[in-house]
């Protein structure tokens, strides 16, 4: 959380969850995120924000529903049981997969009003054996689509601009799908170097220029994600797409951080379930490759790398306590994990069972963030947050206040 809110906020809905390791999600950063976007922006450019992975693990219905409250034009998902999940939530906005749909499964976009990524011949060849289909039993609906072009990612997407234009023609002509968009994802748009940021632009816009010559102009034209989005606003067209960033988080080091302020919304954290003095040389956890030294407190973290929070981590990863950051130290367990509170000095025989822990975020004046967890495992902090379990409760704080507790561990 950030300075902001409270550095601490008092659970209250202690019912929906009983082991305090919890993730707390701030809506009140995720709006201040979405409005310094916002103000960054044309106001003719839609704003789009990807809520896939389950909004990079910070709960996509309640992100989402956020996001439509705020006034967001579109959500983005990676495939089509994510917006359908959504649908099934009560959320209304607009909502494209960025990925793939099977063949079997575009009936189902259509009954829940959800816009295609197309990319390929054979994704066409679906529509058109299907058309028949939804008129018989859709008359009236519309099925939007957005055209993906591979401008040098090598992933999704339609290579030349020749196809492009056959591609759109024949969407053109299936009854009941409205091509709506046409956008490329960029691979290096948030490194310092801008070049083939710039080549993958520049094959883009060629694509557009020839669709034009043919006479077809496409509403909705995006090409920014976050960090284009944050380093080349006049790149923005009729929208961008915010992923990494609506979450707080900058996509690299070498993107401009002055130029829009983001806050994390995303804290880890959790709570001593246990503490004692060990003798000296004592060994802790599994094969015993950390040994105390004498009258060593070791306290006992209820997270493991079940919850996320991987093995990796061991003789690197810190944790906040009393704002000090005390060292994980022993193999991390399933469900469990040590810490030493040498770091504590004469305090650490005062820390017992329910004494706060902080593995992302901020205690006091001292910080961990997701990308300093993301450079102890080797990764980046996408994969940190994403990587939260779904058993780990999500608790919502709105205004300094708890207003939401999502525990799937307790559904049904």
């Amino acid at each position: 959380m950030n300075g902001r809110d409270e550095e601490t906020v008092k659970v209250v809905d202690l019912d929906t969850y009983f082991r305090p390791t919890r993730a707390e999600i701030s809506l009140d950063a995720l709006r201040r995120n979405l409005q310094a976007f916002r103000s960054s922006m044309s106001a003719s450019t839609k704003l789009s924000v990807c809520v896939k992975a389950n909004a990079y693990g910070h709960g996509a219905i309640e992100v989402s529903r956020a996001a439509e409250q705020f006034g967001v034009d579109y959500l983005n998902v990676a495939f089509l049981e994510e917006a359908i999940q959504l649908r099934k939530a009560g959320i209304h906005t607009p909502i494209l997969i960025l990925g793939y749909t099977p063949p079997e499964a575009i009936e189902a976009a259509f009954r829940y009003d959800i816009t295609l990524n197309i990319f390929s011949e054979e994704c066409v060849q679906a529509l058109e054996q299907q058309a028949s289909q939804w008129s018989a039993n859709h008359a009236g609906r519309i099925l939007k689509v957005h055209v993906k072009i591979d401008s040098g990612m090598g992933r999704l997407g339609i290579r030349s601009p020749e196809d492009a234009v056959r591609t759109i023609n024949r969407l053109r002509s299936i009854q009941g799908v409205e091509v709506e968009g046409l956008f490329t994802h960029f691979a290096t748009a948030d490194e310092a170097d801008k070049s083939y940021a710039q080549v993958q632009r520049d094959r883009f816009l060629t694509v557009v220029d020839v669709l034009k010559e043919h006479g077809i102009t496409i509403p909705i034209v995006h090409t920014s994600n976050s960090a284009a989005t944050i380093d080349m606003p006049s790149w923005s067209d009729q929208m961008v797409r915010v992923g990494i960033s609506l979450y707080g988080l900058y996509p690299s080091a070498e993107v401009n951080q002055q130029s829009i302020a983001l806050e994390p919304v995303l804290s880890l954290k959790s709570a001593v379930s246990h503490s004692k003095p060990l003798p000296a040389n004592e060994g802790v956890s599994y094969g015993v490759n950390y040994h105390t030294g004498d009258g060593e407190w070791i306290a006992t973290m209820p997270v493991g790398y079940a919850d996320g929070y991987s093995r990796l981590l061991q003789r690197k990863a810190s944790m906040l306590i009393r704002g000090q950051r005390v060292p994980v130290v022993g193999t991390i367990c399933m469900d469990q994990c040590m810490l030493s509170l040498l770091p504590l000095g004469e305090a650490a025989s005062t820390i017992g069972p329910g004494e706060e822990v902080v593995l992302i975020g901020r205690q006091g004046e001292e910080c961990i963030t997701a990308a300093e967890v993301a450079e102890w495992l080797g990764t980046i902090h996408y994969e940190v947050t994403c990587m939260i379990a779904n058993r780990v409760p999500r608790v919502y704080i709105d205004n300094g206040q708890v207003v939401k507790v999502s525990n799937p561990l307790l559904l049904g």
